[in-house]
């Protein structure tokens, strides 16, 4: 299936590792040229360099995105460098874990905020084009979770966001979706050490999903491509899960 992406202009943030990663290669893969960010410089550096040397057209930016001033100037920054913007993915999170004040805030402003302030910088450029907007929210969002953490409230959040901005954006002919993964493993992230540290609330996990098994990043970001590109033209304001049936929740 032709995707329709060849030419477009994309902005992903936090595309250094997993599902982010992901989505940012196979926009590239699909025709596209990017201009994506993440807090580790030398992991930007070590990505730009790996997709400008395939062929390519790629600028990476070391970003923290709970730095309003920053974040913004970088997106102002990224749409000059594309020329415009066609699709604008939000990935980059403050992580799991729990906290008092600082890490709520951390959560907020890079979950969440990092959401409010992309649309504020990128809803024009994205006008222009009838360009697509795809958030990565969890799971951990949509039911009750053993751990209590700041990441579960905002992701919720953050689906609330997406579905009632994409009613405002509409009518500018933007589309705006979120996908919330189950439990996903890709190296270095959380599946990865909970397997050690955790390991009978690892299998436990595996032992709920029918497959018998965590999903991929790979999988989560085919999804997501599909819901970047115009083959889901007329789909907007969906939180699409991505799961392999993890949730039981009915959705009607």
């Amino acid at each position: 299936m032709d995707l329709e992406m060849k030419g477009a202009r994309a902005i992903v943030t936090g595309a250094t590792r997993g599902i982010g990663n992901r989505i940012a290669e196979k926009l590239l893969e699909a025709g596209a040229d990017l201009a994506f960010c993440a807090r580790d410089a030398e992991a930007v550096a070590g990505c730009e360099t790996d997709w400008t040397e395939r062929g390519f057209r790629v600028k990476g930016t070391a970003v923290d995105v709970g730095d309003a001033d920053a974040y913004r100037a970088w997106l102002a920054g990224a749409v000059q460098w594309l020329g415009g913007c066609d699709a604008f993915v939000h990935n980059v999170s403050g992580g799991g874990g729990a906290g008092g004040d600082e890490k709520w805030r951390a959560n907020f402003e890079i979950d969440l905020m990092g959401a409010v302030r992309g649309l504020e910088a990128l809803s024009e450029p994205l006008a222009e084009t009838g360009g697509a907007v795809l958030f990565v929210s969890s799971t951990a969002g949509l039911e009750t979770y053993p751990f209590v953490q700041p990441y579960n409230v905002m992701k919720a959040g953050l689906i609330v966001y997406a579905k009632q901005i994409s009613q405002v954006l509409g009518k500018k002919g933007i589309r705006v979706n979120c996908i919330s993964p189950g439990a996903t493993t890709f190296p270095g992230g959380n599946w990865e050490r909970h397997k050690v540290n955790y390991p009978d609330y690892y299998e436990a996990t595996v032992a709920e999903i029918p497959f018998g098994r965590l999903g991929t990043a790979e999988e989560v970001a085919d999804a997501g491509m599909f819901l970047l590109s115009k083959r889901a033209s007329w789909i907007t304001g969906v939180n699409l899960i991505v799961d392999g049936g993890q949730t039981r929740r009915v959705s009607l």
